[in-house]
């Protein structure tokens, strides 16, 4: 991208945000909530905002849990999440949320601290008095301490050295990039909510030689390789969809989304809002913390190795292919279980818990140069499943990665219900 496209790409985002803050002005707590996950959104999509491997879940926790911590300390309902501030007198709700959210944006996302100001102020300016300045530092009281709790989260840390033997099943490096593995260090983060990493670690995966193994060798074979002649072309888009491969849309996002529309459906207000989306945010983040410590526990091989090296495997009913390449780039690390069906189920779980019933509901997916995707869905459980499903057709993951991840993850899901911010009383 020339210098020119990328500064009018950038003065573009700031006008998109400037008039989600301005649409705001008039619009109830709930709305504003909104309007920083939209905020988020679009910062993440800033080039080097973080590495291009990463699911964004701490962001969208860590912001959510602020605005919930600061809405809850003038409206107490729910437990906190982190911090329940003091508060005198009143307060204005909308620049609690406001405040804790930009403060911790700035946190995470220091070059881009203009347009958050900018954002903060089409909210702050509406506002005066007291109960304004109560407000405020409500919500920068909050955001202080979410900040400081997450401080040594362990995020930020250097990337250990991840190798394995050149043994049949162990992950190695895969084509065509052959990259050393990535995130190694996300197994050690620490979680918002579930007691250790390990708390819901999925069970082994099956053996090389099992008919299980051998069944969903050859389901990813047959329909996740570039050139397979059986995936149909609604495959084809699901595996793209979901790997954000020509669409700008990223998981969290579809979630938060079909969060966002769920709100506005039922008439959710602020607080209510708020916890919604801070039950997704950690819900996810401690989900793929899950996930990813499965992954560099049981270092399994990823379909393009085992298809290319199947003749070492000892199973007679996998046959070698030393051409295949998967449909989407190959993430750089082991795969099982799966990250994708991890987030997607337990976040599932957690809006039917919220949400027994709900109508058929939309997700649509931006298009980078090409025309947006929306597709109706009549569950949750159906969306995280179609989720999973696009690994398969993309050629980067087994069945069974998702198996276990389901069961695992959903479980994880409850927890997160059970035992996170639960109404008071």
């Amino acid at each position: 991208m020339s210098a020119r496209r990328g500064t009018s790409a950038l003065l573009s985002i700031l006008v998109l945000l400037l008039g989600f803050a301005r649409g705001a002005s008039a619009q109830s707590t709930a709305e504003i909530v909104i309007e920083w996950n939209r905020i988020l959104q679009t910062s993440l999509l800033v080039p080097g905002a973080l590495p291009p491997t990463i699911f964004f879940t701490r962001p969208y926790a860590v912001l959510h849990v602020a605005v919930f911590d600061a809405l809850n300390s003038i409206d107490y309902r729910y437990r906190e999440q982190i911090v329940r501030a003091s508060v005198h007198g009143e307060a204005t709700r909308e620049v609690a949320a406001a405040q804790a959210a930009h403060d911790v944006m700035v946190n995470m996302f220091p070059p881009q601290a203009a347009t958050f100001d900018a954002a903060l102020a089409a909210t702050t300016s509406r506002f005066s008095g007291p109960a304004a300045a109560e407000g405020a530092r409500v919500g920068a009281a909050v955001a202080r301490a979410v900040i400081e709790t997450r401080a040594n989260d362990g995020w930020n840390r250097p990337n250990p050295g991840f190798s394995l033997p050149d043994l049949p099943g162990y992950w190695q490096p895969v084509p065509p990039a052959n990259a050393p593995a990535a995130l190694v260090h996300y197994q050690d983060v620490t979680p918002f909510v579930v007691a250790s990493r390990l708390q819901f670690l999925p069970e082994a995966p099956p053996a090389l030689t099992s008919t299980r193994y051998a069944t969903d060798f050859n389901e990813v074979k047959r329909l996740g390789g570039a050139n397979s002649t059986v995936r149909t072309a609604e495959q084809t888009q699901t595996a793209r969809l979901f790997a954000s491969v020509g669409y700008s849309t990223s998981v969290p996002a579809v979630w938060f989304n079909v969060g966002r529309d769920q709100a506005r459906l039922r008439g959710l207000d602020g607080l209510d809002t708020a916890h919604l989306f801070a039950l997704i945010g950690v819900t996810q983040h401690d989900a793929l913390l899950t996930s990813f410590s499965g992954k560099f526990i049981y270092g399994l091989w990823r379909p393009v190795t085992a298809i290319r090296e199947a003749a070492r495997d000892g199973n007679a009913a996998t046959e070698p292919d030393s051409t295949f390449l998967a449909l989407i780039p190959t993430p750089p690390y082991p795969t099982y279980p799966g990250n994708m069906a991890c987030v997607t189920s337990a976040t599932a779980t957690v809006l039917t818990d919220q949400f027994p019933t709900t109508p058929p509901f939309s997700v649509t997916w931006t298009g980078i140069n090409q025309d947006n995707v929306t597709r109706t869905y009549n569950s949750f459980r159906q969306l995280a499943d179609e989720a999973a499903a696009s690994r398969i057709y993309g050629g980067i993951h087994f069945y069974f990665d998702h198996a276990a991840s389901i069961g695992a993850c959903g479980s994880l899901g409850t927890y997160i219900v059970d035992n996170a911010m639960r109404p008071v009383g």
